[in-house]
């Protein structure tokens, strides 16, 4: 006897195909690989970046590397520190980006993944840098022109910056006219307000 009624999807089905389709909306690339890296699902942000290239890359096999230390090393590289549930924030090298890390995260069977098979899902997001590293990367300050930037954003007179650093005051006048020149100001004011909008 057969019933008019279709098939009714499960509860399981039900929230498989939501989770699919809130993945696929995601802005945030998001992709979920094996314990040996071989990548099950990518939202197309992930897709994208893997595509291009961008920090990420695809081998024939379909496993996942990452860029570190300007060479591609396989995500599996780090399935032993992801024992256990913990979650590893890496540094994710891309091409004249803004800084981004990958947060990568051991998914077991408590989690909701069936059996003992151990999944692995990345995130990949910007990493927020202080002032003194955000004025370093753009005006290519060195170390102390950043920490110098720092005390006159904060309102420090020169020579008693050159008391805090340690050096004389025409040392201070040196590393202030090289700021001018990355900077293309012309004056102390002119320097504080352009990095008071870094």
């Amino acid at each position: 006897m057969q019933t008019n009624q279709q098939a009714q999807p499960t509860r399981s089905q039900r929230l498989a195909a939501l989770g699919h389709c809130l993945l696929q909306r995601l802005e945030t690339p998001l992709f979920v690989t094996d314990a040996a890296g071989c990548v099950l699902e990518a939202n197309p942000a992930a897709t994208r970046r893997i595509e291009r290239r961008d920090g990420l890359w695809l081998d024939a096999g379909g496993r996942i590397a990452l860029r570190q230390g300007g060479r591609w090393v396989p995500l599996s590289h780090w399935q032993a520190s992801l024992a256990g549930g913990q979650e590893l924030a890496l540094p994710l090298e891309v091409e004249g980006g803004a800084p981004t890390q990958i947060k990568l995260r051991a998914m077991s069977a408590g989690d909701g993944v069936v059996g003992d098979a151990c999944w692995v899902m990345a995130t990949i997001e910007r990493v927020a840098l202080a002032r003194g590293d955000a004025m370093r990367r753009r005006f290519r300050f060195t170390r102390t022109q950043a920490r110098l930037a720092e005390m006159l954003c904060e309102g420090m007179r020169p020579t008693r910056a050159a008391e805090m650093l340690g050096v004389k005051i025409s040392t201070v006048r040196t590393h202030v006219g090289q700021m001018y020149e990355k900077t293309g100001t012309h004056s102390q004011a002119q320097l504080v307000a352009l990095l008071h909008a870094v």
